[in-house]
């Protein structure tokens, strides 16, 4: 199957049509979105008067492959499918696998090749090896969708429809700004859908009027690291050095000298990774590279680029290089001795 497609189109696709196939793995690190399937899949295929009956749910290791078996040999009573569940699914772990080995593994692969239509077998798990026998058969025999985080219109479109479902709007410049501030998507960002659907139940609750501000999500969420590094930047790049410098002595507040220390070189590497993040899309841009393919190329978030872009003004390669170098610089002379974390960090703000 081809996957360029986020594996949320594809799944509301299917929906849509109505066409399910008989063993399905939904995996990867939006959690939420697989839950989601799962939950949407149920109500397809499950009638409510029968589910204890008709759906069948297994965890990690509760369940044979034989097992499996005879739970998808069951006709349904009155419902569309029987739908088995397999949840933290570790089939698909190949020579990782706790609980199957190569046998088991082989054997679930030679059944999913044979899988009546009467049932839905529906494997869910964070990670899979795609060397394996069971992810192939599945591939081969039924679907296999990855739910990695969503970015672009199809996350704007799903935080709208979220907002509709508790009474409120946004407009699409509000719904950027949060997804800015709070990192959703980022590299090695902890924050998740979960963590979304949580800040927009709190900004629905907090805001009093039908559309929904981006003061009102200011209000009620954190802004990540890298948000607070773009805001310094872009004060410190457009000529604000007051602002530039308020903004960095916030994360100071309140902080003993130690800590204070290790604020500073935290986001002394935050700095770099933004500045060259910003130095590779400008060389990029420059040399012939079409904006919108920059995402997909650099294995960027497109809203975290397109802010680095942004920050990034109308300086010249030769302009952020030597930004960055001066952020490079920054922690070989604090731990040198030459200065002090906050004066290092002041006088860089200062100069770029």
């Amino acid at each position: 199957m081809n996957q360029e497609e986020h594996a949320y189109k594809i799944f509301q696709k299917m929906l849509k049509a109505h066409v399910y196939p008989s063993a399905m793995l939904l995996y990867g690190p939006e959690d939420y979105l697989i839950q989601w399937a799962v939950d949407e899949l149920t109500k397809e295929l499950i009638h409510p008067s029968v589910a204890a009956m008709d759906a069948v749910i297994f965890s990690e290791g509760d369940a044979s492959v034989s097992e499996l078996i005879a739970a998808c040999e069951t006709l349904p009573l009155f419902s569309a499918r029987r739908l088995v569940i397999v949840e933290d699914a570790d089939f698909f772990a190949g020579g990782k696998s706790r609980r199957y080995g190569p046998a088991e593994q082989s054997e679930l692969a030679a059944y999913l090749r044979s899988m009546p239509e009467s049932t839905m077998l529906l494997f869910k798990c964070a990670g899979v090896d795609k060397r394996t026998s069971a992810y192939k058969a599945i591939r081969e025999h039924g679907m296999a969708l990855e739910f990695s985080p969503i970015s672009g219109q199809i996350l704007k479109g799903f935080i709208q429809k979220k907002l509709m479902t508790m009474g409120k709007t946004a407009s699409s410049q509000t719904i950027g700004s949060l997804i800015e501030r709070t990192g959703y998507g980022d590299k090695n960002s902890e924050y998740t859908l979960h963590h979304l659907m949580n800040d927009l139940i709190k900004a629905a609750s907090y805001s009093l009027e039908p559309e929904i501000k981006s003061t009102d999500f200011e209000a009620v969420t954190t802004a990540s690291p890298q948000s607070d590094v773009f805001q310094l930047l872009e004060a410190a790049f457009s000529g604000k050095k007051g602002l530039a410098l308020k903004l960095f002595q916030n994360r100071l507040s309140g902080l003993l000298s130690s800590d204070a220390d290790r604020e500073v070189f935290q986001l002394i590497a935050l700095l770099c990774s933004q500045l060259e993040l910003m130095l590779i899309a400008r060389e990029r841009l420059e040399a012939g590279q079409v904006a919108r393919e920059l995402p997909g190329v650099m294995g960027v978030h497109p809203f975290r680029l397109r802010k680095a872009v942004e920050t990034a003004g109308s300086r010249s390669v030769v302009e952020l290089s030597d930004s960055l170098a001066a952020a490079y610089r920054l922690e070989k002379d604090i731990k040198s001795g030459l200065m002090p974390a906050d004066l290092a960090m002041e006088l860089f703000i200062a100069m770029v």
